[in-house]
Parts: C-alpha cells; sequence; structure tokens
C-alpha cells in the first residue's frame, strides 16, 4: 500500500513537471517572437550582408569590407599595363687613375638607371646622364627587360639639352606604352612613377602622387637649361631617371630625371611631348636639330635686375635693358656676325629689348635661314649686324 503511494505520488510529479516545461517552453517562444518583431533581429539574422560593427568610443558605423577601393583599382591597373615596357639599365665605364705609389690602375665603375620601350622594334628611352653621367668612357651598356632577360644595348644619339638618350637593342615585339599629351597635364592630377631605385633588387618599384606643377625650368649647369619640366611629389631615387611617370589612365606624360636633393618630395620629369620630338629627331638623323643664332648663354636683364648686374660685372651699363651675352658657340652665326661674350643687345629687328625675351621669341617664331637685324653694345659703342638664324646640331 505504502509503494503503491509512493508509486501514485512519483507519476503525479512527473506530469506536474512535464506540464510546467511545456508553459514555460510556449511562453519562452512568444517572448523569442516579441524580441524578433521589435528589435530588428529576425533581419540581421536573414540579411545576406556583412555585419554592421559599432565602437563604443564612437558613433560611426563601420562596414566591414575586404573590397579594394576604385582608387587602387586604377592604380594597380596601370601598374600591371605598363610594368612589362619598364627596363633596367646598366652601364659599365672604365676610368683610368694614377696612384702615386703603384701607378697607373684600370678601375670599372657601374651605373644603374631606368628606361622605357619607345618602339616595339627594341628602341628605348631613357636619360642621357643614366649612359653618360659616370667618369670615363662607357665601356658596356646593358638592358634589362622585366621579364629578366638582358641584351647588349647600343646608343643610337643623346640629347643633353634635354638630358634624353635613345638606346637600340637588338629584339622585336617589345612590349610599348601609350604615350600621352604633357600640354594636357593638370595640377594637382595623379602621377604614378615606375623605375629601379637604389639596385637591382628594387626592380620596377611604384610610387604614386600628384602633379606638383608645370613649366619649370632647371639650370643643371652653365651650359644646360631644362625647361617646361612637371614637377610632381611622386618620389624618385637614385635609379629612377629615364623611366615613365604615368597618368592615371596609364600614359606615359614624362620622363623621371632629377629630384631636387635638398629637399624630399620633388621631382621633375621631361614632358611626353618633348620626349617624343627628341626620340622622333634622334631615330631619323641620329642628333637633335635646334633652330638657333648659337648664343649658348645670355643673360636677359630689366629695370628691375640691372642694378644686380652691374654689381658683378662691376661696371655700370649702358642701358637698362637687354641681353648680356656670356657665351657664344664656336662657328655659329652669331660669332659669324661678330657678337662676342660681353656684348649686351638692346634692339632685334627694330624691337626693344625689354621685359620679353626677343631672342628666344624670334629664333621660336622664325625658320631657320631667316636673318635678324642685331643693334648692340660693345663697351659703349654702338654696333648694328645681321645674323642668319641657323641649324644647331645639338
Amino acid at each position: 500500500m505504502n509503494q503503491f503511494r509512493f508509486d501514485s505520488h512519483e507519476c503525479h510529479c512527473k506530469v506536474t513537471y512535464v506540464a510546467t516545461a511545456f508553459f514555460a517552453a510556449i511562453i519562452a517562444s512568444f517572448l523569442m517572437l516579441l524580441v524578433v518583431k521589435y528589435t530588428g533581429l529576425g533581419r540581421m539574422l536573414v540579411s545576406s550582408e556583412s555585419p554592421q560593427v559599432q565602437t563604443e568610443s564612437s558613433n560611426r558605423v563601420f562596414q566591414q569590407s575586404s573590397n579594394i577601393s576604385d582608387y587602387e583599382n586604377t592604380i594597380i591597373d596601370v601598374v600591371n599595363r605598363v610594368s612589362p615596357s619598364v627596363v633596367m639599365i646598366t652601364t659599365n665605364a672604365v676610368v683610368e687613375d694614377f696612384d702615386f705609389f703603384t701607378g697607373p690602375e684600370i678601375r670599372n665603375i657601374q651605373g644603374l638607371g631606368s628606361g622605357v620601350i619607345y618602339r616595339s622594334d627594341g628602341y628605348i628611352l631613357t636619360n642621357n646622364h643614366v649612359v653618360n653621367g659616370l667618369p670615363g668612357k662607357i665601356k658596356k651598356i646593358a638592358v634589362v627587360l622585366a621579364d629578366g632577360k638582358t641584351y647588349p644595348a647600343e646608343i643610337v644619339g643623346v640629347d643633353p639639352y634635354t638630358d634624353l638618350a635613345l638606346l637600340k637593342i637588338k629584339q622585336n615585339n617589345l612590349p610599348t606604352p601609350i604615350w600621352g599629351d604633357s600640354d594636357q597635364v593638370n595640377v594637382g592630377q595623379t602621377a604614378i612613377a615606375i623605375g629601379n631605385p637604389l639596385d637591382e633588387n628594387l626592380k620596377n618599384t611604384v610610387t604614386v602622387g600628384v602633379i606638383s606643377s608645370k613649366g619649370r625650368t632647371l639650370a643643371v649647369n652653365d651650359d644646360v637649361q631644362l625647361r617646361d619640366m612637371i614637377q610632381t611629389d611622386a618620389s624618385f631615387n637614385r635609379g629612377n631617371s629615364g623611366g615613365p611617370l604615368l597618368d592615371s589612365r596609364g600614359n606615359v606624360i614624362g620622363i623621371n630625371t632629377i629630384i631636387a636633393t635638398q629637399s624630399q618630395g620633388i621631382g621633375f620629369s621631361i614632358p611626353s611631348n618633348t620626349v617624343n620630338r627628341v626620340a622622333k629627331e634622334l631615330i631619323t638623323k641620329g642628333y637633335v636639330s635646334r633652330p638657333g643664332l648659337g648664343i649658348a648663354l645670355y643673360i636677359h636683364f630689366t629695370p628691375e635686375n640691372v642694378n644686380l648686374l652691374e654689381y658683378r660685372l662691376k661696371r655700370k651699363l649702358p642701358v637698362k635693358s637687354g641681353i648680356f651675352i656670356a657665351k657664344v658657340l664656336e662657328g655659329s652665326e652669331a660669332a659669324k656676325a661678330g657678337l662676342a661674350p660681353g656684348d649686351i643687345i638692346y634692339r632685334i629687328n627694330g624691337e626693344t629689348v625689354k621685359e620679353r625675351d626677343l631672342v628666344k621669341e624670334y629664333i621660336s617664331a622664325h625658320p631657320i635661314g631667316t636673318r635678324l637685324k642685331l643693334d648692340y653694345y660693345r663697351g659703349v659703342e654702338r654696333i648694328t649686324t645681321t645674323a642668319k638664324i641657323g641649324e644647331l646640331k645639338r
């Protein structure tokens, strides 16, 4: 009897527990439905989008994503398309030295630079200083293509006045880039540089910046001024010289040539339009033909800077504006006309030299063979002569 009672009590408890659990499950499900409906949890559970993460320190919501931006994709596309046409250039120069104790000795000096394939039949552009920048005599020039293959190269022609050189290797079907119009380049637009800085292990390094300025003039030495240069903050280093400067479409807009050594983020490139003009002349003639009088170096002075020029010359000038001749090329048309260093041209074709550089204007506006009437001072003596615009082979 007791056993029966015990069993009956146990069964009654089990029924009670089952009923309680059943009703608890119903209530929990009901509460879950309310949570799903009014908290937005349901939308989050069924959404296929990545979850949003909100930081505690800020109300900004960041979307988790591994996608590359459109800007980055643009840069990557340009690099992938143009890199095969960028080459590494190595040079070997022989230098003869004399040591007091050991006597004459010969040393080999190696140089490194960059270049870009100009034509698919083996013409390659680089800087003049890459192939002629070492002391001594260049013994060997080699071009290393993007695929690692190396070819001996010969110099087709050089132009120190634009710091360009054209090389040739015996190879065809080479990849070439698209050349852009440097006149259409705008300050502030993206600039991409590809080259081989420092050593061979850093081949085809990419740097990105903007076009900082246009139309810069750089005095390289007493004889050479690089004109109409493109300034950029895309990083250049030793070895980048001769590599291409590109726009965001992958067009070559310049050839990188020089950096401002006492600054950061100031590099200069030769405009693509200048590069194309020089390259075509080097291919067809082996040199660059320019109209000119043969006045290699002169100072254009005005009333604003005449005092400085007089101070440096330590003498009074007969006029307040003009062109002071510092160097005349031997055998040039200017030399044939009797012009010499120290002369001051104050009138050209009857027009007084003032703020405008009339020598440059008249030479650029008239064809080879045109005669110009020049009035100039030699000391205090006034002289009139005529000089023909000749062809300067530089």
